[in-house]
C-alpha cells in the first residue's frame, strides 16, 4: 500500500525590519522536522498596520501558522487581531523573550526597529572586513597576509571562499590559500609556521572526490589527478602532513555546514 504524502505545511514570517532573525530561527526549526514538508514565506519591511492587515489577508488558513518578529506594540495588536480573523495561529518572537528580560534585568527596551541594524563603526569594520576578504581570496593578496585576522589554508575546493565571506560578514578579515603538491610554495607557507591564525581544511577523500565531481560537470574537461580517487588520497594525506609540520590548527570540514565551520573556527580561535 503506497503512503499517502503529508500535506505541505506553511510558516508565515512578518518582520519590521530585513526578517533575517526570524528567518534564521524559522528554518533553524524547520530543520527538525524533516518528516513533513513545511515552507517558509516571508513579509519583510512590514512597517505599519495597512501593510501588515495586507500581508495577513494574502496568507491561506489552514495547516499554517505566523511568526512574527516586529517591535511597534501597535503592529504586535494589530497582528494577533488580523490572524485571529483569519483563524491562523500565530506567536510573538520578540514579545516572550523580551518580556523575560524586563522582569529579571528590571530594564525597559526603546523598541527602535533601526537599532537593529546601525550603521556605526562595527558595520563599517564589517565593510572592511568583506572587502579585504574578496581582496584576499584564493591566495590573493598574500604579500599582506599578516593583516589578516584568520587565515584557511586547504586543498582546492574545501569550502574556503564561502566559509571566509561569511567570516568577513561577522568582521574578521579573512585570507584563504589554496594549496597542491603541483606547486612549490613552502618558502611561503613557511612564513606562517606556528601562526596561531592560521586554520588547515582536511575533508574526506570521498567528499572531496563529490564536490570536484559536480565541479567537473560544470567547467567541463580538467586534470585528470583532479577528480582521481587515490590521487586525492595522496593530496589529502600531503596537506594533513604540511599542517602537522607548520603547526598549525586543523578543522575536518566533512559534511559540516559553513556556519558550523565558521563557529569551530572563532571556538578555536579563543582557545
Amino acid at each position: 500500500m503506497e503512503k499517502t504524502a503529508a500535506k505541505p505545511k506553511t510558516i508565515y514570517l512578518i518582520s519590521d525590519s530585513t526578517g533575517e532573525l526570524g528567518e534564521r530561527f524559522t528554518n533553524a526549526l524547520i530543520t527538525q522536522f524533516p518528516n513533513d514538508p513545511i515552507s517558509l514565506v516571508k513579509f519583510n519591511f512590514v512597517e505599519d498596520e495597512a501593510g501588515a492587515a495586507d500581508v495577513i489577508a494574502k496568507m491561506h488558513d489552514g495547516g499554517s501558522v505566523l511568526f512574527h518578529t516586529v517591535l511597534s506594540k501597535k503592529l504586535k495588536k494589530l497582528i494577533e487581531k488580523k490572524s485571529k480573523e483569519k483563524e491562523i495561529p500565530a506567536f510573538d518572537l520578540t514579545g516572550p523573550p523580551t518580556d523575560f528580560l524586563i522582569r529579571h534585568l528590571k530594564t525597559k527596551p526603546d523598541w527602535n526597529a533601526k537599532a537593529i541594524h546601525p550603521i556605526d563603526d562595527e558595520y563599517l569594520r564589517r565593510v572592511a572586513a568583506i572587502e579585504f576578504t574578496n581582496n584576499h581570496d584564493d591566495g590573493a593578496g598574500f604579500s599582506n597576509v599578516n593583516q589578516a585576522d584568520i587565515i584557511l589554508i586547504g586543498p582546492s575546493r574545501t569550502s574556503k571562499t564561502p566559509t571566509s565571506i561569511y567570516l568577513a560578514i561577522k568582521g574578521y578579515r579573512v585570507a584563504n590559500l589554496p594549496i597542491t603538491p603541483q606547486v612549490n610554495m613552502m618558502a611561503d607557507l613557511e612564513r606562517l609556521k606556528g601562526d596561531r591564525r592560521v586554520i588547515g581544511f582536511k575533508i574526506s577523500p570521498e567528499k572531496l572526490l563529490e564536490v570536484r565531481m559536480k565541479r567537473k560537470r560544470e567547467w567541463g574537461e580538467i586534470p585528470g589527478d583532479y577528480v582521481d580517487l587515490e590521487a586525492i588520497h595522496r593530496e589529502v594525506d600531503w596537506a594533513k602532513g604540511i599542517y602537522r609540520k607548520l603547526g598549525w590548527k586543523v578543522i575536518d570540514i566533512t559534511d559540516r555546514a559553513i556556519e558550523e565551520t565558521a563557529a569551530l573556527i572563532l571556538k578555536k580561535m579563543k582557545e
